[in-house]
């Protein structure tokens, strides 16, 4: 390897070491702060991802924002907001943006994940509700869901990144890591739920990327898998990244909020053929939310 080529992957490593540490140290701060204001909270995805990679890699996974799940719903989640200055928070339908700490991004969800089709976001917010606790339990000294909670969430969540915005390797990579932790341990009931909410044919390619891509082992995957549809899968996550970021097709889309819709809209066409049922309710989910953020605005007046 040329000397700088090792130099600049060791100094890489370095920041992201100490990227790393900061979060943890900032996710124990926040969850303590809140705790003290007597607001129950689980540390969702990234963080709490990076405890499943063990010792060795943990401080070795690109980290990204915090993102913390609050039991007290969104009119308590905006008030904490404001007790910290921020007179206009940033929120939608599922959370809130917290300034808190320079240079970190924290959203605060009082909401785990949604989906754009109305009619299945209905029963999964039904479902979320019924598996409540499993959201809150203790993890390396931070309180985070569990593998049996996260062996449905963390995929529905790729799910949801794949669908509307795009989604990276570091994302299928956490999945990886669930399905080793899992163990074997409550796959029959989370495939149930995945058909429950359309997904199965989803989880069958993502089981083929991580056995042919990621070397799974054969007793760690949740399901058999679609070659076909994993081939396909990979291909998107290829072309375009997590959030879309390198995704060429979606070049020349405008700025600002009409940007946004314009790149859900083009990103769906592409997937239209292998998901339409939740692909075509996007553009019905942004003018619902339009709506939605009006009369919660007008009833907050």
């Amino acid at each position: 390897m040329p000397d700088n080529l090792r130099l600049q992957w060791l100094s890489q490593v370095i920041q992201i070491q100490k990227r790393n540490e900061s979060l943890d140290e900032h996710c124990r701060q926040l969850q303590k702060e809140l705790s003290q204001s007597g607001i129950r909270s689980s540390i969702l995805k990234g963080q709490a991802m990076a405890q499943l990679y063990g010792d060795a890699l943990s401080s070795l996974r690109q980290p990204g924002d915090i993102d913390i799940l609050v039991d007290c719903g969104r009119e308590r989640t905006i008030e904490y907001a404001r007790s910290l200055g921020d007179a206009n928070p940033q929120w939608d339908y599922k959370h809130l943006h917290l300034k808190r700490f320079k240079g970190i991004e924290v959203e605060m969800h009082y909401i785990p994940e949604i989906l754009m089709n109305l009619r299945k976001n209905k029963r999964l917010q039904k479902w979320f509700e019924a598996h409540k606790e499993e959201m809150f339990a203790e993890s390396n000294g931070l309180v985070t869901p569990t593998i049996r909670f996260n062996l449905f969430y963390i995929l529905l969540h790729i799910y949801r990144h794949f669908l509307y915005e795009g989604v990276g390797l570091r994302q299928l990579f956490d999945y990886y890591f669930v399905l080793k932790a899992a163990q074997g341990r409550y796959f029959e009931e989370t495939i149930l739920t995945l058909k429950e909410f359309g997904m199965i044919r989803f989880a069958k390619g993502v089981m083929w990327i991580m056995k042919t891509i990621f070397l799974l082992e054969p007793e760690y995957l949740l399901c058999d898998p679609d070659e076909k549809e994993g081939r396909y899968i990979l291909e998107q996550v290829m072309c375009g990244g997590n959030f879309g970021h390198h995704d060429k097709r979606l070049s020349g889309a405008p700025s600002g909020k009409i940007g946004s819709v314009y790149r859900i809209v083009k990103h769906n066409l592409h997937l239209l053929s292998h998901y339409p049922t939740d692909v075509l309710w996007a553009p019905v989910w942004i003018v619902w939310h339009w709506g939605w953020k009006r009369v919660q605005l007008i009833k907050s007046i």
